[in-house]
């Protein structure tokens, strides 16, 4: 019972970090983040694109509250403009390399040159313009850093290993593991480097982590979207062999190692500290457990019922968190679950 009333405890901590965290970024992007990406004059957004750029914007304003649970004080103007220049660069990367490496000619390797190929494959100049405003604004001392792990992101991704056309033979779960790893720790760490508090190795495992598992997190609710896509991850490859319990396994040791992770770092010294720290990081690292696991039970449900995974059929395999039903769902994995 202990544990439960601790667990609980972190979660309103935690909560009360999510609703303060996106009650002002909404505040924000309404008021302030579109001027914050410094658009040349010949360039303008279309509702599409801002409504993309809305949702990476929202996905990492998750992440910087994260890492502010963490450090136990939320981000600076400062901070939260290099964090809308890194949002807009991770979407319109996204998308540039969706559609430039099927019209690719080139037969370059861009390893470690994310500025040139944005140069090549971005005609609007966006990407490399995001990308150069994030440059001129961290310091040195963390700028050498960012661009590893921006070039470690940007080399998975423009490799196309998870394209089947580019693959020779079968990719093994082992091989997709570090992939997922690789682009999601990364991915992740990029935003936590634009911070301007100093980071640690022990947070740094951590973040790698996270990244992973939310990368994981990603893949398994898009497993339907990816499959017709012919992307392979993790979720595919399980999916395909009809093993969500080998799903769920990988997942649940993720979730594992994150936690013990975090436990690493430290209690931060602040007058309140269950406030602040790991254990509270670790209850907003649980909302997106708690929504991923009533994903995998989804699955699980329909391979038992059916005998098999619909994998064809998106009604059945796309779960809609927006319904209540799984809300619900989520909500007693939130309380219940640790």
């Amino acid at each position: 019972m202990k544990q439960l009333l601790c667990h609980w405890y972190n979660l309103f901590s935690a909560t009360l970090w999510l609703l303060l965290g996106f009650g002002r970024s909404v505040l924000y992007f309404k008021t302030r983040a579109l001027r914050d990406l410094a658009l040349p004059h010949s360039a303008v957004l279309n509702s599409g694109e801002r409504r993309r750029l809305q949702h990476y914007f929202y996905g990492t304003t998750y992440l910087g509250i994260v890492f502010c649970i963490l450090r136990t004080y939320p981000r600076s103007q400062r901070e939260k403009h290099l964090f809308t220049n890194l949002a807009a660069l991770a979407y319109f990367f996204d998308d540039l390399v969706d559609t430039f490496r099927e019209n690719d000619d080139s037969g370059r390797i861009w390893q470690d040159n994310p500025e040139e190929y944005g140069q090549t494959a971005d005609a609007r100049g966006l990407a490399l313009h995001f990308l150069l405003n994030i440059y001129r604004e961290l310091p040195p001392e963390n700028l050498e850093q960012f661009k590893l792990f921006m070039h470690r992101v940007f080399n998975v991704e423009t490799a196309g290993r998870q394209q089947p056309a580019t693959e020779k033979g079968a990719l093994a779960s082992s091989d997709l593991e570090k992939i997922t790893a690789e682009k999601g720790g990364f991915s992740v760490l990029l935003f936590r480097r634009v911070l301007s508090h100093p980071l640690s190795p022990e947070e740094q495992e951590a973040v790698f982590q996270f990244g992973y598992l939310v990368q994981l997190c990603d893949d398994i609710f898009d497993l339907w979207h990816d499959r017709q896509a012919g992307t392979r991850t993790l979720a595919t490859f399980w999916g395909e062999r009809n093993d969500i319990a080998g799903l769920s396994r990988i997942f649940e040791g993720q979730v594992a190692a994150v936690k013990d992770a975090l436990d690493k770092i430290g209690r931060p010294k602040v007058t309140l500290p269950l406030l602040a720290g790991p254990g509270p990081a670790k209850a907003a690292i649980h909302f997106l457990v708690a929504i991923t696991r009533v994903c995998l039970r989804h699955y699980a449900d329909l391979q038992k019922k059916r005998g098999t995974l619909p994998l064809d059929n998106r009604a059945a395999m796309v779960v809609d968190m927006e319904k209540w039903s799984n809300r619900l769902r989520a909500m007693g994995t939130l309380l219940v679950d640790k």
